[in-house]
């Protein structure tokens, strides 16, 4: 079962141990009369079954029937729960621990099948290979197995049974799933731990530090404090990159591409513990992805596909188990760091800026900039006119904004001019420049300093970006706020 599944079980469950004083209002469940031909059918919970109450429970060993068995312990000082086996790999939560510990020895609606069940009976329900024997420890020392058995013919629950004891019950299906958790469905293997990020989502907002490693390809991206964000233009990102090359970072394609993607990534099952060869998983060179915020950080460690092409394999930096993720989106681990920002081919802070130069069709246009330090204000003139601050960083934007349509493997024109130029002037003296060379129909390939990007932009992207913000300051007009 999907683990997420299988966390929300839990919390339901114990929405429900803490309403245990409904019992005796919770409906009845209807039995399968004709396959089971119960003797009757009252609704126990599973304290009632085995005469016993949560106080006087110290422990609940767990024996599954194929994998590896484990205890929960109670500490009856603090109420923690502590989880006790020789194969934990990976961290587990109070909330699951105490769940599962409450959970089971509070369950509703247990249906007696019979009181007096023969051993063929016993053996079509499962109990000679018990699908899990669960061992709870009173604090007097005594203690009582609880016996699990098949899963209903109809699908509406589980078998289960005292050790020795002929009386049969069954439970409805959440109870089933609630008692059969195996070693590994205690885990989290949320990339974000949800005892310190409760809101794996909202978690992107609180992240200080982003580095991606993708083979030679490194991209570093730190956010800004709220005191260097006070003391730059409106609008200027809150990220600041770092590497391959300084420059303002793009809110939008950080949170969308690597954020929002990493905050959602939960593997799903244990592909392998301690495994003696990463390369059968692709993590012999892994893709790194390493997340910080505050005293927190973690490492994800990205591998190939499965072999059915349904998941993706990782590892989580400190813990020697693969595992298996079918759910999360790697998109960004496939593209280097200049087509990772594939809506944005420059990452620069307009106050580094002193001007652009468009080459368009042939038409040279040069926005300029001058910068008040003191007043934190901006005065743009484009071919030699003031425009309004609004008007200057939105044609400024406009260029920080060529949106590449995809990617392509067309190599460089050699026998040809690029069509558009970009040029961008810094105030240390430096420059970078973008061109865009015709490769196909309504479709330019774009250069960064003279070298392939490995991206295409097409006419239509070309004129909603920039040549359409010309077109309404030539007539006078003011750019509106994209």
């Amino acid at each position: 079962m999907r683990k997420s599944a299988v966390i929300a079980i839990i919390i339901a469950g114990v929405t429900l141990s803490t309403g245990i004083l409904l019992l005796y209002l919770w409906p009845e469940a209807e039995p399968e009369t004709e396959s089971l031909h119960p003797v009757s059918t009252p609704s126990y919970t599973l304290a009632d079954l085995i005469n016993e109450s949560p106080e006087e429970i110290s422990a609940i060993q767990f024996i599954p029937r194929e994998n590896e068995p484990y205890t929960l312990s109670l500490d009856p000082a603090n109420g923690d729960v502590e989880l006790d086996s020789a194969n934990v790999i990976f961290p587990t939560y109070q909330y699951v621990l105490r769940a599962i510990f409450m959970n089971t020895i509070s369950l509703l609606n247990v249906n007696r099948v019979t009181d007096a069940a023969d051993d063929v009976m016993l053996a079509s329900w499962g109990f000679d290979e018990p699908e899990m024997t669960i061992c709870l420890e009173r604090v007097d020392g005594t203690s009582i197995e609880l016996v699990l058995g098949t899963i209903q013919a109809a699908g509406q629950g589980r078998y289960a049974r005292i050790q020795e004891s002929r009386e049969v019950f069954l439970l409805d299906e959440r109870q089933g799933i609630m008692l059969t958790h195996q070693l590994e469905d205690l885990y989290d293997f949320s990339f974000f731990p949800i005892e310190i990020f409760p809101d794996a989502e909202a978690v992107i907002y609180t992240i200080d530090h982003i580095l991606l490693e993708v083979g030679n390809e490194v991209l570093e991206i730190q956010r800004r404090e709220d005191e260097e964000l006070e003391g730059l233009p409106f609008g200027s990102s809150r990220f600041q990159t770092l590497k391959p090359f300084a420059g303002e970072g793009n809110d939008h394609v950080i949170q969308s591409v690597i954020l929002e993607n990493a905050a959602l990534i939960m593997p799903g099952s244990i592909e392998a513990i301690n495994p003696t060869d990463l390369s059968v998983y692709g993590l012999n060179d892994p893709v790194r992805l390493t997340l910080s915020s505050g005293d927190w950080s973690s490492t994800i460690l990205v591998g190939d596909r499965s072999s059915d092409g349904e998941g993706r394999y990782v590892m989580i930096e400190g813990y020697n188990a693969v595992l298996l993720d079918s759910y999360g989106d790697y998109s960004f681990i496939s593209i280097d760091s200049n087509q990772l920002r594939p809506s944005t081919i420059w990452l620069h802070f307009i106050g580094d800026v002193s001007s652009v130069t468009f080459v368009l069709d042939g038409v040279t246009r040069i926005l300029r900039f001058e910068h008040d330090q003191n007043e934190d204000s901006l005065q743009g003139w484009l071919d030699g006119v003031e425009l309004s601050d609004e008007n200057a960083r939105r044609l400024y934007i406009g260029a920080l904004n060529i949106i590449a349509s995809g990617g392509t493997d067309e190599p460089v024109p050699t026998d040809i001019l690029p069509v558009y130029t970009f040029l961008m002037s810094f105030e240390d003296g430096g420059t970078d420049r973008v061109d865009l060379y015709p490769i196909g129909d309504a479709q330019f390939l774009i250069t960064r300093n003279g070298e392939s990007t490995g991206l295409f932009i097409t006419r239509m992207s070309l004129q909603q970006n920039i040549l359409r913000r010309f077109e309404i300051l030539d007539a006078g007009g003011d750019i509106p706020s994209m």
